[in-house]
């Protein structure tokens, strides 16, 4: 019984250490850029350049380099217009063409639907580093 009572509390001290961790922004990068009709491949390689130098920045303690990517396009009024979240993404994939492809395709299918034809739209990504948690939680125990 008092195993079972000691693994409960663990559990719940590492759930609380996540969501702390998680709260004060640990492991998140954001940007925005403006984005003009026609631009849609310009700031796709604008979004990998950017990605690639916050990968330099991340740690990867005990091999734990998996970062997730979302990106959001957003009007004049800040009304959300497409999203598309890139899951647990390994870092060699920004290096290979994988990711800057999937991204390149996606941007292109926003701007063929018409996404970017308004005016004041904005591009912004979250960039999370499961590496950044992992170090934070490895220090705070």
């Amino acid at each position: 019984m008092a195993n079972a009572i000691s693994r409960l509390l663990q559990r719940r001290s590492l759930r609380r250490a996540v969501s702390q961790a998680l709260d004060s922004g640990v492991g998140l990068y954001h940007t925005s850029w403006p984005v003009t009709l026609g631009a849609s491949d310009a700031i796709a390689g604008e979004l990998i350049a950017w990605c690639r130098e916050q990968l330099g920045a991340m740690h990867r303690p005990y091999g734990v380099d998996s970062v997730s990517l979302a990106i959001a396009a957003a009007g004049e009024n800040q009304e959300p217009l497409a999203s598309a979240n890139f899951s647990v993404l390994r870092p060699t994939g920004f290096y290979t063409g994988e990711v800057e492809a999937e991204t390149r395709a996606m941007l292109a299918r926003w701007a063929a639907d018409g996404v970017f034809e308004q005016a004041g739209v904005r591009l912004s990504a979250v960039f999370f580093s499961w590496g950044d948690l992992t170090q934070e939680l490895v220090l705070a125990s």
